[in-house]
C-alpha cells in the first residue's frame, strides 16, 4: 500500500514537472488588436526578463477557439529579424490552448531582457450580429476575447488596445478613446489568467471572401509572363433582409456602407494588357491607375454585393519576364508572388496556383516562404508543344495579404530549346513548299499542251 502511494506521488510530481512553464520569464506585455475590418489582427510586443536558467525559446498560447481561425503567426525581434515559430503538442497544464514555440536568435541569459513581437491574424472570427439587416441599416459585429494577455509565464504589467473604428458601440468594457478601447495597465497577472470580455460594435467594412481562387502563371522565355485569376466571391456580412432597391442604392450617400460597389486589385508596376470579364463577357466598368511601384485596378461588378450575394470573374494581365525571371547560363530562377492583393483586407478561403514553365524545363526546385501543399507535377500542352510544359500546382487555404510573398522556382532550361518551335514552324513551311513543288511537276490535265485530247483505248 505504501509502495503504491509513493508511485502515485512520483507520477503526480512528474506530471507537474512536465507541464511547468519552461523557464522563469517575467513579462511586460503591450497588445494592439485591430478588429475594424473583417480580419482580427494581433500585434503583441513582449519584453521578457529571465530570472532563472538560460532560455532559448518562448511559449505563446492561443485559445483553441481562436486557433481554428488562425491564418498565420510570425515573430520578430530587433529591426524585423524573423524568429522561427512552430506548434508544439505539450499542454503545459491547460488543454484549452494551442501552443507555439518561438525560438530566440541567441540564448537569453539570467537577468537579461529581450523585446520581441508576435503577430497573427484570425479570419472569419468576428460574428455578424444581427445576422440580417435592411439595405439602409449598418452592420454590427461581436468580438470576444480576453482583456489581458494570457500567458504560461507571470506577467508583471499588461495593457491592451482594441481598435474598433469610429462607428457606434452597443456594449463594451474598458475605456473608449476615439476609435479604440483601452484595457489596463494591469499588474502581477498569474499564468493562464483570462478576463473574458466582448465588444459589440458597428463594423461596416466589407466582409468579402474569395471562396475559390484559381491562378495560372504561364512563363515564356520570349519576354512575357501571363497571369490569369479565376475568382469566386461571396459577401459574408449581414444578409440582406427584404428586397433590394436600385433607387435607394443610387441615392445612398453613406461614406461607410457594408454594400460593396467595387474591388481594388494591386498589381506589379510593369503590368500591362489588363482584362476583366465575367461569364457574360468583358466588363468595361474598371479603372487603372499607374504609380511608380504598383498598378491599381478598380473593378466594378455588374451589380453591387450585399450580404449573402455572390459573383465571379476572370482577371488577367501580362508582365515582362524581366520583372520576375532571372538567369545565369542555363539556370533560371522565377521569383513571383503566388497571389496579389485582390482588395483591401482580403481573405481567400481556398487557392490553387498553377505555374506553367517552358517546355523541356527540368531539375525543378521550389523554395517556399511559408508552408503550402504541392500536388504531383503535370504537363500542359499548347500550340507546337511535343513533350508538354511542366506544371507546378500548389494549394493553400485561409490566405490573407501576408501570403502575397514571393516564391522562388529554380529550373534548368537550354537556350537551344527556344529554337524548337521556330524550327517546327520553318520545317512545316518547308514541307508544304516541297509538296507544292512536287505536285507542280505532275500534269493532271486531260488536255495536252498541243491541244489534243488524251484518249484511252480499250481492247476487246
Amino acid at each position: 500500500m505504501r509502495t503504491g502511494f509513493c508511485l502515485i506521488a512520483l507520477l503526480s510530481a512528474f506530471v507537474v514537472a512536465s507541464t511547468k512553464a519552461p523557464s522563469d520569464l517575467s513579462l511586460a506585455v503591450s497588445r494592439n488588436i485591430d478588429i475594424s475590418t473583417q480580419l482580427s489582427k494581433y500585434v503583441i510586443t513582449i519584453n521578457a526578463k529571465n530570472k532563472g536558467n538560460d532560455v532559448s525559446y518562448f511559449i505563446h498560447p492561443i485559445p483553441k477557439e481562436q486557433n481554428h481561425h488562425l491564418s498565420y503567426i510570425t515573430a520578430s525581434e530587433g529591426k524585423g529579424k524573423k524568429l522561427q515559430v512552430s506548434q508544439v503538442d505539450d499542454s503545459f497544464g491547460n488543454s484549452g490552448y494551442v501552443y507555439y514555440k518561438i525560438e530566440f536568435l541567441s540564448t537569453l541569459k539570467k537577468d537579461s531582457s529581450l523585446e520581441f513581437k508576435v503577430e497573427y491574424v484570425l479570419s472569419e472570427y468576428l460574428k455578424v450580429y444581427p445576422t440580417e439587416i435592411t439595405q439602409s441599416e449598418s452592420q454590427f459585429t461581436l468580438w470576444e476575447g480576453s482583456s489581458n494577455y494570457v500567458s504560461v509565464y507571470s506577467v508583471e504589467s499588461d495593457k491592451t488596445s482594441v481598435k474598433i473604428g469610429n462607428g457606434k458601440v452597443i456594449s463594451h468594457t474598458g475605456t473608449k478613446s476615439s476609435d479604440k478601447i483601452q484595457y489596463g495597465p494591469t499588474n502581477n497577472i498569474e499564468p493562464f489568467t483570462s478576463n473574458k470580455i466582448s465588444i459589440h460594435y458597428e463594423n461596416n467594412a466589407p466582409f468579402i471572401v474569395v471562396t475559390s481562387l484559381e491562378r495560372i502563371i504561364e512563363v515564356s522565355h520570349w519576354g512575357n509572363i501571363a497571369i490569369e485569376d479565376h475568382v469566386e466571391i461571396v459577401h459574408k456580412g449581414a444578409k440582406l433582409k427584404g428586397s433590394f432597391s436600385r433607387l435607394d442604392f443610387q441615392v445612398d450617400r453613406r461614406t461607410n456602407s457594408p454594400i460593396v460597389k467595387s474591388l481594388k486589385a494591386t498589381l506589379p508596376a510593369q503590368a500591362r494588357d489588363i482584362y476583366y470579364r465575367d461569364q457574360i463577357g468583358n466588363i468595361s466598368t474598371s479603372m487603372v491607375r499607374a504609380y511608380d511601384n504598383r498598378v491599381e485596378v478598380e473593378m466594378r461588378p455588374r451589380f453591387p454585393l450585399l450580404g449573402g450575394w455572390r459573383t465571379n470573374y476572370i482577371f488577367g494581365y501580362n508582365v515582362p519576364s524581366s520583372e520576375f525571371l532571372y538567369s545565369s547560363g542555363s539556370n533560371f530562377a522565377l521569383k513571383v508572388p503566388l497571389i496579389h492583393p485582390l482588395y483591401d483586407n482580403m481573405l481567400i478561403e481556398k487557392a490553387e496556383i498553377k505555374i506553367i514553365l517552358p517546355e523541356t524545363s527540368h531539375n525543378i526546385k521550389l523554395v517556399k516562404p511559408y508552408s503550402v501543399s504541392q500536388l504531383p507535377d503535370s504537363l500542359h500542352f499548347t500550340y507546337l508543344d511535343i513533350v508538354g510544359r511542366p506544371v507546378i500546382t500548389l494549394q493553400k487555404d485561409n490566405l490573407v495579404e501576408y501570403h502575397s510573398q514571393q516564391f522562388t522556382i529554380y529550373y534548368e532550361f537550354s537556350s537551344i530549346s527556344m529554337l524548337r518551335e521556330p524550327l517546327i514552324v520553318v520545317g512545316a513551311l518547308m514541307a508544304i513548299y516541297a509538296v507544292f513543288i512536287v505536285f507542280n511537276r505532275f500534269d493532271f490535265s486531260i488536255v495536252r499542251k498541243d491541244g489534243n485530247i488524251v484518249a484511252h483505248s480499250k481492247t476487246d
